[in-house]
């Protein structure tokens, strides 16, 4: 994960692909909460760590009120990357895996979009599944952004044999759409390899 907890983080694991990036929403949960600690205990005039506080940042309080309003509070006005999870399975009731850990990293502001495909109850406009890459298309112009504009950083997990390559050419449809300065698809694939060659862009994909 990027050390700067600041960095938008876009993440692609339909199946079992999504076991890691539980992880990653776990550690990022712990940073948050652990930061937010430190903020809280400087606000109380034991240890100033560093921080600089404005008037009204930071309730002085004895405690905490819970781990969930910590976290969403310290999100808010720290300025704590946004995180996207796309996840996909065949259907919700008995193939969607870590659903409550997503549904509660939601609840406790970690994960700010929860992007779901079932793609044996879902369908295309054209009658076609809808898989990851679909959901990732209609969010579009918002993840186009974060990368291009917010410098976010992507992670893709699971299948290499159909849904890599359909997520990877979902992202340079995107990059020549709504990229400013991309404008063939050979520039596209340029920054996409740009983006790799900086680990920005990240797969652990299997056959």
């Amino acid at each position: 994960l990027p050390v700067d907890p600041k960095i938008p983080l876009i993440l692609i694991g339909p199946g079992t692909g999504v076991a890691p990036f539980i992880g990653f929403l776990a550690h990022r949960s712990a940073q948050i909460k652990k930061d937010a600690e430190l903020v809280t205990e400087a606000s109380q005039g034991t240890w100033r760590g560093g921080y600089v506080l404005e008037e009204g940042d930071i309730p002085v309080t004895s405690k905490v009120d819970s781990d969930v309003s910590m976290a969403a509070d310290y999100r808010r006005k720290q300025g704590t990357g946004s995180v996207d999870l796309f996840f996909g399975c065949r259907h919700r009731d008995h193939d969607w895996l870590f659903r409550d850990e997503m549904e509660g990293h939601v609840n406790d502001g970690i994960l700010t979009h929860l992007h779901t495909a079932f793609s044996r109850e879902q369908q295309r406009s054209d009658g076609g599944k809808v898989y990851v890459q679909d959901r990732l298309i209609e969010e579009g112009e918002r993840i186009a952004k974060l990368i291009l504009q917010a410098s976010a950083s992507v992670f893709i997990c699971g299948d290499g044999n159909a849904m890599a390559k359909d997520v990877q050419q979902a992202f340079l449809d995107l990059f020549v759409k709504f990229g400013d300065d991309i404008k063939s698809v050979a520039e596209a694939e340029a920054f996409l390899a740009s983006m790799k060659a900086s680990r920005k862009f990240l797969l652990d994909i299997w056959s």
